[in-house]
């Protein structure tokens, strides 16, 4: 009986994730723009990211290596919803990293890399685990809703499909994957520079007559 009720918690608990996950794939495109540093962002959500992943784990621990460029500037975003590409990302860095972390050996340093770059008129941002890595046969549907190589009950294979989406529909961006199986993975994302803000109109100092 209490191995039935535990089941019933777990499926439960899957089941809200996964109706949250989808009402944020349903929601609207609506929320505003916003000019951001693209490097002070990225470390500010790798902060949040981190900080998480400790909450609900203490023992957990990770060496986050910024590899920032100096002239990557500003990109246009709406600050909510890239937040929430770059906490996937990097909530599943921390876990390909962990996972692995439990089988190697003593020589094993948990790491995950941040780095932005520009590239012409678009600034790439990657995110590096030297974790697990994802199998060959898996690489294809790494962004299709309810695809995860995670354990059951352990991902609703709706937050990279969900990433994918905000980068590409609502920022006309771009998002890839390479990753080899049991040494790590880098998701690259790729956004346009924002345009140069335009100067204000000179004063018109001619007077009413």
């Amino acid at each position: 009986l209490q191995d039935n009720c535990r089941r019933i918690r777990e499926h439960g608990q899957r089941a809200d994730r996964i109706v949250r996950s989808m009402l944020l794939h349903s929601r609207g495109g609506s929320s505003e723009r916003g000019r951001v540093d693209l490097a002070r962002f990225v470390d500010e959500y790798a902060n949040l990211a981190f900080h998480g992943a400790r909450a609900n784990d203490s023992d957990f621990n990770v060496e986050i290596v910024r590899d920032f460029a100096d002239d990557t500037g500003e990109v246009e975003v709406v600050p909510q919803e890239f937040g929430r590409v770059l906490i996937n990302l990097l909530t599943n860095a921390f876990h390909a990293v962990q996972k692995r972390d439990k089988t190697a050996g003593p020589d094993y340093a948990p790491t995950v890399t941040l780095r932005t770059r520009r590239d012409g008129a678009a600034v790439r941002i990657d995110v590096e685990d030297n974790g697990t890595g994802i199998p060959d046969e898996a690489k294809g549907r790494i962004f299709e809703p309810f695809f995860t190589t995670k354990p059951t009950g352990e991902g609703t294979g709706l937050g990279l499909s969900l990433a994918h989406d905000i980068v590409t529909g609502v920022h006309d961006g771009s998002m890839s994957v390479d990753s080899v199986d049991g040494e790590g993975t880098t998701f690259h994302v790729t956004l346009p520079i924002a345009a140069p803000e335009a100067a204000p109109p000179p004063p018109d100092d001619t007077e009413a007559g």
